[in-house]
């Protein structure tokens, strides 16, 4: 086997260069890349039935339902509240301005 020469230059690596890959064999590489078999999907809430699971689901949506009763119960008693600072105030404008000699019609403020 005869041995390599120690003299090297731009010239002596010439058959190891191959052209480059075109689009196509980029593309098919790719594809081929992302063929990869799929793992099989693990059941969700293993050992379950169908019936217990529809049951859980229940259970979350009346969560969810009575978590949105309690948010408009409480916007109707902060509503409530806010409505009687106003209500009380217009009240006691009124009692203060209010005319209760009934020998003459009341007046009228706006």
């Amino acid at each position: 086997m005869p041995g390599k020469s120690r003299r090297t230059s731009w010239n002596d690596d010439e058959d190891v260069f191959e052209p480059l890959p075109t689009y196509m064999e980029l593309a098919m590489a790719a594809a081929v890349a992302h063929e990869t078999p799929t793992a099989p999907q693990r059941p969700r809430l293993p050992g379950l039935s169908i019936i217990e699971k529809l049951v859980a689901v229940g259970i979350v949506c009346l969560a969810f339902y009575g978590m949105a009763l309690i948010g408009c119960g409480l916007f109707l008693k902060a509503e409530a509240k806010r409505t009687g600072f106003v209500t009380q105030r217009m009240m006691s404008a009124e009692l203060q301005y209010a005319d209760f000699d009934t020998r003459f019609p009341p007046r009228v403020t706006n």
